[in-house]
């Protein structure tokens, strides 16, 4: 496979050659767009049809007998003491085993959900028991079937055993994320367990009712069982007098280290928690559920003031780590060149763009496919602002490439179509910010391109977690500026990188090896 720089050090190459480019001469157009003729209220009705008419997902896990091998092999559970798993871990292996509803077993039949891995198995039975639970493991590993399933359980056992009618919609399960997209994504995939996706042969089950919170939602007003909600509207959904907490009884949290941050949205559930009832936070389960935490400094879980609270340092909890997978995402490092004073040919922006053009085609090659499609597979493009976001899509979309943007400019109704249409293969990629960073399951997506480097490395790690899914692997590419190996944040990130790397046994460029040799003996000057 050819790459797209030119030396085996992965620098991109340049050219030798010194000439300044000629000024540009401004375009001229001789039609000009009047923005007011256009039907904006059109567009957004048919924008919501599509929104609701996007198709299922009809394939949400793929088996795989190599991430169910790693998962037994490598997946270790802490309890408290006393507390014994048999070697099943409780909860068998075999589905229809393992879950009591014929009913649920039919549906995930349906969605080719027919083993749990060890990962899987540890989380429904510890939940299933009603003690608190912290997950650290991979993106792509099934975290979110090992809540949804026991939440559903549990709810259905709540429901028999509530004699209360309440006025107000009172869930007995809280399920938080820290977007809305990814509330949708959440919500949907338990509509299909619960069979009520349109799908063939799938078993309905209304025996409970389900329901978000999100932005731009109506809530229910009838009884709630479930509740899918993002901090900002159950805070203000609570404060407005909409929702009862009474019969509480389990929170879960989803990408639970942002969840938990105190720079994030710590301060708000903290909050929440202050509205329950003394007897409701005292019997509350809590459940974390990530692909990364802040570590000690002998490589465990650091638990926060904010978890310890939750869990109740006299309660029984666990805590289930799964390490990640060498090899099953392939990481490649691509140095981009310094470039030349007055040379717009040579800007870094110009040179990254050179190159993501050279990786989407060589994808294009491999998979035997054209920039019109029909495609193989999907490409995530990860940039820092929207601006940058609008930049690059309109590149490629002039360029002749099938690309679509996910940022915050976008209206929820057209992310949602995008997200499905990159789904089912009708466009060739997204370029995206952090919004699609975390959480986001979508399976056809099996080339993440960093073209700018977050100063988060837990980003970076949640970034590569798209591709990856349901049992298949991977690969991403970084590109990596000059300037952002000489010093400051970006540079620790990029060392963070090259741990990171190291830890998967990746290959490691010479360029990168030289320049850590530098760094970490104080000698970047020296370095070129």
């Amino acid at each position: 496979m050819s790459y797209p720089w030119s030396n085996k050090n992965g620098e991109a190459a340049s050219s030798s050659k010194t000439t300044v480019a000629p000024p540009l001469s401004p375009p001229r157009y001789e039609k000009v767009l009047d923005f007011s003729t256009l039907d904006t209220q059109r567009h957004r009705y048919e924008v919501r049809d599509q929104a609701n008419q996007r198709a299922v997902v009809s394939s949400a896990k793929a088996e795989s007998s190599m991430i169910d091998k790693f998962c037994k092999e490598n997946t270790r559970i802490q309890t408290n003491p006393g507390i014994d798993l048999p070697d099943d871990y409780g909860t068998d292996a075999i589905v229809a085993n393992a879950i009591g509803d014929q009913r649920i077993v039919n549906n995930l039949k349906c969605v080719h959900v027919t083993t749990f891995n060890a990962v899987q198995q540890m989380s429904i039975q510890v939940i299933r028991e009603g003690r608190g639970l912290v997950v650290e493991a991979p993106t792509g590993i099934g975290k979110t079937y090992a809540f949804l399933i026991p939440a559903i359980e549990a709810a259905l056992k709540n429901r028999q055993s509530n004699c209360f009618e309440y006025t107000k919609p009172s869930p007995s399960i809280l399920i938080m994320a820290s977007t809305s997209a990814l509330v949708d994504q959440l919500f949907n995939r338990c509509e299909l367990i619960l069979g009520l996706q349109c799908m063939d042969n799938v078993e309905p089950i209304r025996d409970i009712k389900i329901d978000k919170l999100v932005a731009n939602h109506p809530f229910t007003k009838g009884q709630c069982d479930i509740a899918f909600c993002t901090i900002g509207k159950l805070k203000a959904t609570i404060e407005c007098g909409d929702v009862c907490l009474d019969n509480l009884k389990t929170i879960i949290l989803d990408e639970a280290d942002k969840m938990i941050d105190n720079c994030a949205f710590g301060p708000d559930i903290n909050w929440i928690l202050d509205q329950l009832k003394e007897e409701n936070l005292e019997n509350l389960q809590s459940c974390f559920f990530s692909a990364t935490y802040n570590k000690n400094a002998n490589g465990t879980i650091a638990l926060t003031v904010l978890q310890m609270r939750m869990l109740g340092e006299d309660d029984p909890w666990s805590v289930i780590i799964c390490p990640r997978m060498s090899g099953y995402i392939t990481q490649r490092v691509v140095r981009v060149g310094r470039g030349r004073p007055n040379d717009i040919r040579s800007h870094p922006w110009v040179i990254k763009m050179g190159i993501i053009r050279k990786l989407i085609d060589d994808d294009l090659k491999e998979t035997g496919c054209s920039k019109d499609g029909p495609y193989n597979e999907t490409i995530a493009i990860f940039c820092e602002t929207v601006q940058r976001v609008t930049q690059v899509t309109m590149a490629l979309r002039q360029l002749g490439y099938n690309f679509k943007p996910v940022c915050s400019m976008i209206t929820k109704n057209q992310q949602l179509v995008t997200v499905n249409d990159l789904e089912f293969r009708k466009i060739h990629g997204v370029v995206c910010t952090n919004i699609l960073a975390r959480g986001i399951d979508v399976s056809s997506v099996k080339h993440t391109i960093i073209m700018e480097m977050s100063a988060d490395f837990d980003t970076y790690k949640h970034r590569i977690g798209r591709v990856g899914r349901d049992g298949c692997g991977g690969k991403s590419t970084v590109l990596v500026e000059h300037h952002q190996l000489q010093g400051g944040p970006a540079s620790n990130v990029i060392e963070q990188l090259y741990n990171f790397m190291k830890e998967s046994k990746e290959d490691i460029p010479q360029w990168m090896q030289e320049w850590i040799v530098a760094r970490r003996n104080n000698n970047i000057d020296s370095w070129a």
